[in-house]
């Protein structure tokens, strides 16, 4: 796991310097070592910094060159590198290194961006071709790291993070107002676009090709279409059969590492399934768990898990204290500023592991994959009241809307489509409100339009789930997982997310993906005897309640000051739903923090 930087350049011999301090941004991704290469024609400089998890020794350090001058730098790791490396021995080819980084760019050396596809695993990596003047930038298939890019005179630079790239003269740091509304209504940027205008996202499954002639880019896997066969008519005890061994050898193939490695385990299904197929192949791991103070605590049934597993488990207490330790460095650690609270407990929570461990193992997707939020799990019952005249019209709501759920499902039954109906479940300022607040009659939704009108086509059941793994999934979740862990030089790995169980859980039938059945039939083959609360917790954070003690004066300080009226945000309105929430006539901590971390954003990284 590392952080990658770079810049090539036509039109004037690029800066060496330049394309060290962006590198020098990306520390805390790579502690263990720095690189730096320059193309001698002066075309091209790539950097590199490395956190040694794959053959600690210097013949696998970056960026690294094969006999034919191209050159790799690379974040992420590739799991089936062992077995590619055989074919490729087979074929003649020898290797000076143990590790994955020398087998990933034997690969991509010999067949290119078709080699792609056959790289199993978390990435984004650039290869220069000094012969061909040719960049190729690739992500992996669900985005699980990041790599962000912006076009400069006569070429591109790109980076692991967004502030890397704000260290490039050539990348103004100018805030991108169209971006500001579907940011508020989601709390992260959907999409390629970011809110730094000309920065761009490369999507996740995608590439992009650079060269003298310009950019061009393309998906290399598509989740859709990899799915868009008939549904598997499996039985649930087939589907849980297949979904055993997928998981299984996903997990055996995240446990190869020449460092310290152990699993997060809260008290839910998807960390004890990540857990229990780590336990079958390697007993003895160690789990770690978070408890916030003030809130429901899992650690009682993440200790029970962890000893019918025969393991090691330790707990890290989250604090008010630690969260406003965490806010007060909220900009450098989001860096593309993400409004998820659990970045909070995320972040708590890779420190005490990185005391311990160099890897960690996570339970992260199982939420997307088998509607484990309840507005998956809601939404096909929204979209019936749609296709009925008149239905939302008699309705009486029935939670209390100074609840947070409640308030998002009234404003989700007043929306005027489904689409919308959706934006205020998953997000944070309905699109209505978010309007307002910018002074706006209306605004777009908040997603790419190509992505709306794909999912136009699909299935209620489906098209929900599919709109979490496209943005939600990797621009929040994956994201705030990325940033939380890598300031604390952590390396987390998403056995969930290996590509042929994301598949097999996308072709399954809505009666067996529409909860967590699958994962529990797994649990029952491998952890008979103790299972899990049924009910969902996970990193959740007291927020409404914080926000009315410890950190009321930190965000009050952000939310009511005069950089909100600076970035068009409404003051009034601020001012009123501040009001509200302290007199406790409405859960707005969602919204209001939101704000705050936009404010300190902007701040920090903008003009």
């Amino acid at each position: 796991m590392c952080g990658i930087s770079g810049w090539v350049s036509w039109r004037e011999p690029v800066n060496e310097e330049q394309v060290r301090r962006m590198t020098a941004r990306l520390v805390h991704r790579g502690p263990d070592g720095e690189g730096l290469w320059r193309d001698p024609s002066g075309v091209a400089v790539l950097g590199h910094r490395r956190l040694r998890v794959l053959d600690p020794s210097a013949s696998a350090d970056q960026p690294m060159l094969d006999g034919a001058g191209r050159v790799l730098v690379y974040n992420g790791e590739v799991y089936n590198f062992q077995e590619l490396r055989r074919g490729l021995e087979a074929e003649g080819v020898s290797f000076a290194s143990s590790g994955d980084t020398e087998v990933v760019l034997a690969v991509l050396s010999r067949r290119g961006a078709d080699a792609l596809p056959r790289l199993n695993g978390m990435f984004a990596l650039a290869l220069w071709d000094p012969e061909q003047g040719h960049l190729l930038l690739a992500r992996d298939r669900l985005g699980i790291k990041p790599l962000f890019w912006a076009p400069v005179a006569g070429g591109v630079v790109f980076a692991s993070e967004l502030p890397a790239l704000l260290e490039h003269p050539g990348v103004a740091r100018d805030l991108d107002r169209h971006s500001l509304g579907s940011w508020l209504q989601l709390g992260f940027s959907a999409g390629e676009a970011t809110l730094v205008r000309g920065v761009r996202r490369l999507l996740p499954g995608h590439l992009l090709e650079v060269d003298a002639s310009g950019v061009r880019m393309r998906a290399w896997y598509d989740p859709l279409s990899a799915t868009a066969g008939e549904i598997a008519n499996l039985s649930a005890g087939a589907a849980v059969e297949e979904l055993d061994e997928r998981i299984l050898r996903a997990v055996r193939e995240r446990l190869v590492s020449d460092v310290r490695l152990g699993c997060f385990l809260s008290g839910g299904v998807d960390s004890a399934t990540v857990t229990a197929a780590a336990a079958a192949s390697q007993p003895g791991l160690e789990t770690l768990t978070v408890g916030f103070e003030g809130s429901f605590d899992e650690t009682p049934a993440a200790a029970r898990t962890a000893a019918a597993l025969g393991l090691r488990h330790m707990v890290e207490r989250c604090s008010p204290g630690e969260m406003m330790e965490v806010f007060g460095r909220w900009e450098e650690v989001a860096g593309d500023p993400i409004a998820d609270p659990s970045l909070a407990p995320t972040w708590a929570v890779s420190r005490a592991a990185r005391r311990r461990w160099t890897v960690a193992l996570s339970g992260d997707g199982g939420d997307e994959l088998l509607s484990g939020y309840p507005r998956l799990r809601f939404m096909p019952r929204l979209d019936r009241l749609w296709s009925v005249p008149g239905a939302r019209a008699g309705l009486r709501l029935a939670p209390r809307p100074a609840r947070r759920w409640g308030a998002k499902l009234s404003a989700a039954l007043a929306a005027p489509t489904p689409w919308h109906a959706y934006q205020c479940l998953q997000g944070v300022w309905p699109g209505r409100e978010a309007a307002r607040l910018l002074g706006q009659q209306e605004l777009c939704l908040p997603w790419p339009q190509k992505t709306v009108d794909r999912l136009a086509k699909a299935p209620p059941w489906r098209r929900w789930r599919l709109l979490d793994l496209l943005t939600f999934l990797p621009e929040r979740v994956l994201a705030k997982v990325d940033r939380a862990s890598m300031a604390h030089s952590l390396e987390v790995r998403v056995p969930l997310l290996d590509h042929r169980v994301v598949e097999l859980l996308l072709t399954l039938s809505p009666r067996l993906t529409s909860d967590k059945r699958l994962l529990r039939g797994f649990l029952g083959r491998h952890l008979p005897g103790s299972q899990p609360p049924r009910k969902k917790r996970g990193f959740e954070v007291p927020l409404a309640a914080w926000l009315r003690g410890p950190l009321r004066d930190p965000l009050a300080e952000a939310v009511l000051g005069t950089t909100a009226g600076d970035l068009g945000l409404d003051r009034r309105i601020l001012q009123a739903t501040w009001q509200a929430h302290q007199d406790g006539r409405g859960d707005h901590a969602e919204r209001l923090f939101a704000v705050a971390v936009l404010v300190r954003w902007s701040r920090r990284w903008l003009s």
